[in-house]
């Protein structure tokens, strides 16, 4: 009996016997990896595994296929794969959620140089509820199924899990890379921002740029500057300032890297007039090309139209739609109209438009904070502050009984260098 027959023994004898502990040391030591070296044999190995009762060879069968430089029949292993996730032992591939992943992330790869990210979708979406042990838990792919929904511009699989809040990550038998973190939350938020959420795009690309880091990542520069163009077209930040908690690394950077057709697009947003804007954004308009972000650039244009005519209701009650157009800088009253009409509905302003003296009148907000609606929000809110509390505190005992942070603290203790008193 060869070695490889004798291995393929072995591991069909571990999953009979329900060792998948000492299963998954076996299929994961680099030194008898006879699976991936002996590839040429490795579709008739797999027909020798039936699901679900060995899950973790078949797994392991399909993750040596990924190996190879190129995957012959890539439709065929798609179908294995799809097929394998749907009727495999999830106990089992929970031993080895790694290899699962790194198919999906070859899958990916594949299908998105093939412009086929449609076909992924269903796949990858079924392998993170295969993998996932709790709603709020982030995988390594989720920034694939992230990525595939952007390509084909199907965002509802995506939204399934980015409206749920991430408490924790599936560490992946410690084979987790920081860069799907970045690009998880790089992709969830130009996915809001698609769908024209750009608060929460907002949330999503700042947490990309304030991972504590030590270096920077391409991901982190690429996020600041989409960052800076959904949070002017949010309405939500009137400077340019990162918050506090930014790596110093990371701050450093972005000034070197980003240019002044961001970290400048601030100061004109709020000091200056729309011609200023519109010349800010031709002598860049190369850069933000080359970035793809010419799309943002406009909804940001149309957000300094907005936050032009909200400065004026600070300062008139009535105004003549002539002179809101002259103010605004806009070529037509036609034009001060439409974008009236647009805050109106939108809810940005509160205002009336008299047509025969062509006269805007601004009023204020009607909405009465004694209503049930509001009662109903604010309960809503402080829950949601009640179980953040709780997982900070989940995560603060974490922490506390972690060995890495007791040594950590020891270390840094004054007394830990002191002689023990005897008694």
């Amino acid at each position: 009996m060869t070695s490889l027959d004798q291995f393929v023994g072995n591991i069909r004898q571990l999953s009979t016997d329900g060792k998948f502990s000492d299963l998954a040391q076996t299929l994961t030591n680099p030194n008898i990896d006879h699976l991936s070296k002996n590839i040429q044999h490795i579709d008739s190995i797999i027909a020798t595994f039936t699901l679900p009762e060995h899950s973790m060879c078949m797994l392991a069968g399909l993750h040596a296929i990924t190996k190879a430089p190129n995957i012959p029949g890539f439709d065929l292993f798609l179908t294995q794969v799809d097929t394998f996730i749907q009727t495999c032992s999830a106990e089992q591939v929970h031993y080895l959620p790694q290899y699962l992943c790194e198919i999906c992330h070859v899958i990916t790869e594949r299908l998105r140089k093939e412009n086929r990210a449609r076909v992924g979708i269903p796949i990858i979406y079924r392998a993170i509820e295969l993998l996932r042990r709790e709603p709020g838990q982030l995988l390594s792919i989720h920034s694939d199924l992230y990525q595939l929904c952007l390509l084909c511009q199907w965002f509802e699989p995506a939204l399934t899990y980015l409206d749920i809040d991430i408490i924790d990550i599936n560490r992946e038998n410690g084979k987790f890379d920081v860069k799907h973190i970045l690009l998880a939350y790089y992709y969830g938020g130009m996915i809001y921002a698609c769908i024209k959420q750009f608060d929460r795009a907002a949330n999503f690309l700042e947490n990309v740029i304030t991972v504590p880091a030590t270096v920077t990542s391409a991901i982190v520069i690429e996020a600041y500057k989409k960052y800076v163009l959904v949070k002017l077209i949010s309405g939500s930040i009137s400077n340019n300032q990162l918050p506090t908690y930014t790596s110093r690394t990371v701050q450093q950077a972005i000034k070197s890297l980003c240019g002044a057709q961001y970290t400048e697009l601030f100061y004109i947003f709020n000091n200056g007039t729309l011609t200023q804007f519109d010349e800010f954004v031709n002598h860049h308009r190369e850069q933000y090309a080359r970035d793809r972000n010419l799309g943002l650039i406009k909804q940001t244009r149309n957000a300094f139209i907005c936050n032009s005519i909200q400065q004026l209701t600070k300062t008139f009650l009535t105004v003549s739609l002539k002179d809101l157009a002259n103010r605004v800088q806009l070529q037509s009253t036609n034009e001060a109209e439409k974008y009236l009409i647009d805050m109106i509905e939108n809810g940005q302003i509160f205002a009336s438009i008299n047509k025969k003296d062509g006269m805007v009148i601004f009023h204020g907000s009607p909405e009465k904070f004694d209503a049930n609606n509001m009662l109903s929000k604010l309960q809503d809110e402080t829950e949601k502050r009640m179980l953040a509390e709780k997982q900070l505190r989940e995560l603060e005992r974490q922490i506390s009984l972690s060995k890495t942070y007791i040594q950590r603290t020891q270390q840094s203790s004054p007394y830990h260098d002191r002689p023990k008193v005897l008694s």
